[in-house]
């Protein structure tokens, strides 16, 4: 019988093609690389990369605005991979010492729906019956976001009429999806899911509750405050 061991792949893509891929050996000791993931229902996905590993620091020295990074893992024979994390590049660092000559590179990646948060509309946005599909697409289109937006079929036709005067993008879009009753995902692969909230909630309570034991818990961590 085969063992199965756990790949990781990091990929490069721009302008939807992509550019480099690294496949990290993540048999013995890896540290020098560190790779975080990051998702909840209040923020957006996130990445963290520490690396001093040279094949990693190749990939990404010339990793920056709008170019976008997927971390892939598998387990199985067949390395079919299963996608962790998808997003765009938000910040990179790097530092060099000559004695000893090391380079490290510290990057951090998060959900291209994040441009949105950075837009602020200087000029007067008018809505007259506007499709809420149709102003979602001319929210995406303004920030060039490049993500996949699906929308449930009883918010896609819902007129928006309304002015918006010198506002943020991303609270201008939240506005609209709560007057609506829209629940939006930002999900970990770059896509975003806008459905409609009781059906969501309803969704959510179906779910079959799943009981796990300590010995199923390999790792914890609680902070308390006062």
């Amino acid at each position: 019988m085969s063992e199965t061991k756990h790949r990781t792949r990091l990929e490069v893509i721009r302008n939807n093609v992509v550019v480099n891929v690294v496949e990290p050996n993540m048999e013995g000791s890896t540290d020098d690389f560190k790779i975080s993931t990051t998702s909840s229902i209040n923020s957006f996905p996130t990445l963290s990369l520490k690396s001093a590993n040279s094949e990693i620091n190749q990939v990404f020295m010339d990793f920056s605005k709008r170019d976008i990074v997927r971390l892939s893992i598998s387990s199985t024979p067949s390395n079919s991979y299963i996608t962790m994390f998808e997003g765009e590049f938000k910040q990179k660092s790097i530092k060099f010492e000559a004695e000893p000559k090391t380079l490290d590179i510290e990057l951090q990646a998060i959900h291209s729906f994040f441009s949105l948060s950075t837009l602020e509309l200087s000029s007067i946005q008018q809505f007259k019956g506007t499709k809420f599909e149709e102003f979602v697409t001319i929210l995406v289109e303004m920030a060039g976001i490049n993500s996949k937006v699906s929308i449930a079929n009883e918010l896609s036709q819902i007129p928006i009429t309304g002015l918006s005067r010198h506002t943020n993008a991303f609270r201008l879009f939240k506005e609209v999806c709560l007057i609506i009753n829209a629940a939006v995902t930002f999900n970990s692969d770059n896509t975003v899911n806008i459905e409609y909230r009781p059906e969501k909630l309803n969704n959510i309570r179906d779910r079959e509750v799943k009981t796990i034991t300590e010995k199923e818990i390999i790792s914890s961590d609680s902070t308390y405050t006062i």
